[in-house]
């Protein structure tokens, strides 16, 4: 008997465009973004409680540290805040471009921050970058992108993968941990549907899941011979990101952005894919 994936919705407030999911192991949270509404939320499943905290400017990323802060990408820069006291502390500004604002990042498995970014209220295309902030310091890791979007991965962090979203195409690198430093590059997986790839997250089983915007689906592909692996179909079509979380890390959690006459759309979903 097939297996059935439904998604279920978890948390809907009519924001614009939800966006980086990130789950908390120790907290049995999940952290997310509201990019233009200049917030990120911290949800408690269980209770439904919801923990606020504003945001300088539109939002990118939300990344948790080792000691379980929040790493924050705001227009104005970047920023630690602390989860219970909501302190905030100004770190750098990476992104000197006026016209761009942050967007898709992650921490390596070292904890160097990586963040892209791409144009604030128009595309600029190829002048987006992939940031790699570590020790206070920052520098370029990839350049000439025009929307510089998902990232991560596999568990040894000997390879990273990395989304331009124009060129419909997810990239796989070599990753020097040591030194934080990418080569290598080739294209391991090209949509060529509707949708076009948005955030993405890697799995326990080393696989990867691609959210597709515009594409009214979310699918499992294999990195090493590209192919898809399994589709599940959304009840909105724009899929932003993804990660996994919940209780054995059963789950796959998928935040979305607004289309008009879509009910849903704008909402924070899971899955339960093991």
């Amino acid at each position: 008997m097939q297996k059935t994936y439904t998604p279920e919705l978890v948390y809907y407030a009519g924001n614009q465009l939800l966006e980086g999911p990130v789950w908390s192991e120790k907290e049995q949270r999940l952290y997310f973004v509201s990019i233009e509404d200049e917030m990120i939320y911290r949800l408690n499943e269980e209770t439904t409680e919801i923990t606020s905290y504003p945001t300088n400017g539109p939002v990118g990323a939300a990344v948790l540290n080792k000691d379980g802060k929040i790493i924050s990408a705001e227009k104005q820069g970047i920023y630690l805040i602390d989860p219970e006291t909501k302190e905030r502390t100004y770190l750098m500004q990476a992104n000197e471009d006026e016209r761009q604002r942050y967007n898709d990042g992650k921490l390596d498995p070292k904890g160097r921050f990586l963040i892209g970014t791409m144009g604030y209220g128009e595309t600029v295309e190829g002048e987006a970058r992939l940031f790699i902030i570590e020790d206070g310091e920052v520098r370029t890791l990839l350049n000439n992108l025009t929307l510089s979007n998902g990232l991560g991965w596999t568990k040894d962090g000997h390879t990273f993968y990395h989304i331009d979203t124009p060129t419909k195409k997810v990239k796989q690198y070599d990753y020097d941990l040591a030194n934080g430093t990418v080569s290598n590059g080739k294209t391991i997986v090209e949509l060529t549907g509707d949708g076009s790839p948005d955030g993405m997250c890697v799995d326990v089983d080393e696989k990867i899941w691609v959210a597709e915007y515009g594409g009214k689906q979310i699918c499992k592909w294999d990195p090493a011979t590209g192919d898809k692996l399994l589709t599940i179909p959304m009840p909105v079509s724009n899929i932003t990101s993804c990660c996994i979380g919940g209780e054995n890390k059963a789950y796959l959690y998928i935040t979305t952005a607004k289309e008009n006459d879509e009910p849903l759309s704008g909402g924070l979903f899971k899955v339960k894919i093991r």
